[in-house]
C-alpha cells in the first residue's frame, strides 16, 4: 500500500530496455541479445523505485520466448517459491517486438500516452538534468516511458522519438562505459530519491 502512494505522488514511470534498434561498436546498427541478469536485476530495480512495467524489447521471437519461459520459471515455477521477492518483481516484466509497442501497451494501462525520456552515454545536444526530470515526474499528467539501450546505445531513430533526452551518468576522467544495470540504477536513484 505505501508504495503505490508513493508512485501516485511522483507520477507514473515504467522502464523500457531495447535491444533493436541499437549499434554496435562499429557504430551499425544491430540487435543485442537478451541477457539474463538484465531481466533480473532491471525488475527488481524497477520494483524498488515503483516502476508500473519494465518492458524487455527484442524484435526477435526466440528472444521474446527465452524470456518467457524465464519469466514463467520466476513468477510460476520452483523459483516463485524458492524466491518470492524476485517472482514479484518480474511480475512488472512485459516482453514486446518494439518501442511502439509499449508506447501503446502503456497507453492502453494508464488510460495517456507516456512522455519518452531517453537515456544514453553518447547524448550531449538538448538534454535535460536530473533535477528538471526529477519535477516533470512529479508533476506528470501522463506516464513517463525511461528508455534504456544496450550494445552502444540507441539508434537515432529511437533517440528522435523521444520528448526529453536525460543527461548521460559522467564518470570521473572522461571514463563513461557503466554496464545498463549500473547506469539505470544512479539513474533511477537520483530521480526518485
Amino acid at each position: 500500500m505505501a508504495q503505490s502512494s508513493r508512485v501516485e505522488s511522483r507520477g507514473e514511470f515504467a522502464i523500457a530496455l531495447i535491444h533493436y534498434p541499437v549499434y554496435n561498436r562499429k557504430g551499425e546498427i544491430c540487435t543485442t541479445s537478451v541477457v539474463n541478469v538484465d531481466i533480473h536485476d532491471l525488475s527488481r530495480l524497477g520494483r524498488t523505485y515503483g516502476a508500473i512495467r519494465f518492458y524487455v524489447v527484442t524484435p526477435l521471437e526466440a528472444q521474446r520466448e527465452l524470456v518467457l519461459k524465464l519469466m514463467r520459471h520466476w513468477t510460476e515455477g520452483y523459483g516463485a517459491r524458492f524466491n518470492p521477492s524476485r517472482a514479484e518483481a518480474l511480475l512488472l516484466v512485459e516482453v514486446k517486438p518494439g518501442l511502439d509497442d509499449c508506447v501503446e501497451h502503456l497507453e492502453s494501462i494508464t488510460g495517456a500516452r507516456p512522455y519518452i525520456c531517453v537515456t544514453g552515454a553518447g547524448l550531449k545536444d538538448d538534454v535535460v538534468s536530473y533535477e528538471e526530470m526529477k519535477e516533470m515526474l512529479k508533476r506528470g499528467k501522463a506516464p513517463f516511458l525511461l528508455v534504456f539501450g544496450t550494445g552502444w546505445g540507441l539508434a537515432d531513430e529511437v533517440v528522435r522519438k523521444a520528448h526529453y533526452r536525460l543527461a548521460p551518468v559522467e564518470g570521473v576522467k572522461g571514463f563513461n562505459h557503466l554496464s545498463v544495470r549500473c547506469a539505470a540504477a544512479i539513474i533511477l536513484d537520483r530521480l526518485f530519491k
